[in-house]
């Protein structure tokens, strides 16, 4: 899948742009704030229908603008058949999304077209705490699995209402037997969140090692290990049994906080180089390759999955790598199939491929030609 060309109108600090892309690879070049990753944000927004920057929609419209429009002309490689996207939103309003000209919800083009961004932000799935890599495996879960979707939003609930009793008993004498209903339910949907969980910690380690050994020229080595809130069991079928029994345990401390302290909505993983804590022990260019090696692990996933290749959004993905690791990096980008977005402030070196290259300034972008002229 690629993007033909997008139609931006408010957006950020876009008026009125339309861009025609390179099938494969497109550089975006030029100073910082001019609107780079705007742009990234808008194809990103437009395949997700979220943005990877805000939850808030209203940040989005242009300063002194009343709404923003996005459409984009999406082209399956393998099939010729053509996908249009629109989408608007006006203030306080709820988003308009069209597919091919009908109205549709947002699920149904989140679901229809895989993206995978990387960005300077996404350094914090490792500088930050555990809440930071839980929305990162319930985010790609969810878009790789359906059924992770449907089970993360049954736990929640159940999460949800056992919260609920236990806040509203807190600290009172209240019979065990009244929170059976909901362990059963948390443990049901939790166990199954946290096997599809460890399922995909291994399919995204398995796919980012040979990535990683690879930009670091074979002399590191990258893993992941889950963190669980209650130690869990040798044998797959027992993961409920060992669910209920941590619950169980901890209930006399429960009914004193108010809330529940064992399963999922808790857990962690942990990303190692050379078996050490990145978030400890490595640099800030190892942490960003091993970001780079997890988001290269999800396109193969992704084209997996959809039987197509994601669009691949990369900003300012060169900083803080040295030449090496740059070179290594442009070598693997001209080998995928996927197309693919780059942004920096200056043209990258070492690049021998086909590219389309753009200036960003000040909110406007001026086609530049083919890497050739350049």
């Amino acid at each position: 899948m690629y993007l033909q060309k997008i139609n931006l109108v408010n957006f950020r600090n876009y008026g009125k742009q339309e861009i025609a892309f390179h099938p494969e690879l497109n550089i975006f070049y030029g100073a910082n704030a001019q609107g780079k990753t705007n742009l990234l944000e808008a194809i990103y927004y437009l395949a997700v229908t979220r943005s990877f920057r805000t939850s808030q929609d209203a940040e989005l419209i242009k300063r002194g603008e009343q709404y923003f429009f996005l459409r984009g002309r999406f082209a399956r490689k393998k099939s010729d058949s053509v996908v249009q996207v629109e989408i608007g939103y006006r203030g306080s309003q709820r988003i308009q999304v069209k597919l091919n000209g009908v109205p549709a919800k947002r699920i149904e083009v989140a679901n229809l077209l895989p993206v995978v961004v990387f960005s300077p932000e996404d350094l914090l799935l490792i500088k930050e705490g555990p809440g930071r890599r839980r929305r990162f495996i319930n985010l790609e879960g969810s878009r790789l699995r359906k059924v992770y979707y449907r089970d993360l939003k049954e736990y929640q609930r159940a999460l949800m209402q056992r919260n609920r009793l236990l806040k509203e008993n807190k600290g009172l004498e209240v019979k065990e037997e009244l929170f059976e209903p909901w362990n059963k339910v948390l443990c049901n949907y939790g166990s199954r969140i946290i096997r599809q969980r460890l399922s995909l910690l291994k399919s995204l380690e398995r796919e980012a090692i040979p990535f990683f050994q690879y930009l670091t020229s074979q002399k590191e080595e990258l893993s992941l290990r889950y963190i669980s809130s209650f130690p869990l069991p040798p044998e797959d079928g027992k993961m409920e049994e060992h669910f209920l029994k941590s619950l169980q345990g901890r209930y006399g401390e429960e009914r004193r906080r108010g809330y529940t302290l064992v399963g999922p909505h808790l857990d962690d993983f942990e990303i190692l180089i050379n078996g050490a804590e990145a978030q400890k022990y490595a640099s800030q260019g190892q942490q960003r390759s091993a970001v780079l090696a997890l988001k290269m692990a999800e396109v193969k996933l992704f084209n997996a999955y959809y039987g197509e290749s994601p669009l691949v959004l990369l900003d300012d993905v060169f900083s803080e790598l040295d030449g090496e690791r740059k070179r290594h990096l442009l070598q693997h980008l001209e080998q995928m199939e996927a197309q693919v977005f780059i942004t920096g402030v200056e043209l990258p070196r070492y690049f021998k491929g086909e590219a389309k290259i753009f200036q960003v300034n000040e909110g406007m972008i001026s086609n530049e030609g083919n890497w050739g002229d350049h």
